[in-house]
């Protein structure tokens, strides 16, 4: 029987980004296993073995820093180090790394503080004693695909909502060049004034929809600041 490959704080693998994690499941992946037993790091290493996972290994949290946790795929923490305690290394890690996914390894029976780790962010969490290879290498997977959709997901939000704010900046000028033309027109020809108002108040209405359906899907227009902005007044809203 072929011996584990000893653990090393550096395993050679070409640094990739976490943020631009792919799909497919054949590419290699390289993972920073934050334990601080060495017997299980070395079965960790071993279950992972043809796997297309490598791994960098920690002991402690102090080991742990920015530059490393950029230089791989994912993180596999487990909770009992000594240098923390509870979620401490899962909120160090995103602290760190905000977009790199993460998963927890938890004990036998301490399967509650895997679920509240969900909570604090971590993609999935194993429980320690019964993670063979198979499970690991799946976890890892999974966790970095959700990862890579929860940030194409909240990229596309962000840009939606830049644009919800453009529409709306042009709509105020809109409705600011209706008011000059309906102020201009309100002597000499009151029913095209009259007509002008009616578009205005069209216009009104159009931009709150706009507003409302933002606010709706927890979007937050730059008009909605409370700041004293010109957006904060609806279009054709001045006399």
């Amino acid at each position: 029987m072929t011996a584990p490959a000893p653990v090393t704080g550096q395993i050679p693998a070409a640094p990739t980004a976490s943020g631009s994690a792919a799909l497919d499941a054949a590419r290699p992946l390289r993972i920073l296993l934050i334990e601080d037993n060495p017997s299980d790091a070395r079965l960790t290493q071993e279950r992972l073995r043809g796997s297309g996972i490598t791994c960098d290994f920690a002991a402690a949290l102090a080991e742990v820093t920015a530059p490393r946790l950029r230089a791989v795929d994912c993180a596999l923490i487990d909770l009992g180090l000594p240098d923390a305690s509870g979620l401490q290394a899962l909120d160090r890690v995103r602290e760190l790394a905000p977009d790199l996914p993460t998963v927890v390894l938890t004990g036998l029976d301490d399967e509650v503080t895997g679920l509240i780790a969900l909570r604090a962010g971590a993609q999935d969490y194993l429980v320690k004693q019964r993670a063979e290879g198979y499970d690991i290498a799946r976890a890892v997977r999974f966790a970095v695909a959700r990862k890579h959709l929860q940030i194409t997901a909240d990229s596309q939000a962000l840009h939606e909502l830049d644009l919800t704010d453009d529409v709306i900046q042009q709509l105020y000028a809109i409705g600011l060049a209706m008011s000059s033309s309906r102020r201009r027109t309100a002597q000499t020809d009151p029913a095209m004034a009259e007509r002008i108002a009616g578009h205005m108040l069209a216009l009104q209405h159009v931009v709150q929809n706009i507003r409302d359906n933002t606010t709706s899907t927890g979007g937050r227009g730059r008009g909605d600041a409370g700041d004293g902005s010109a957006e904060s007044t609806p279009p054709g809203g001045g006399p």
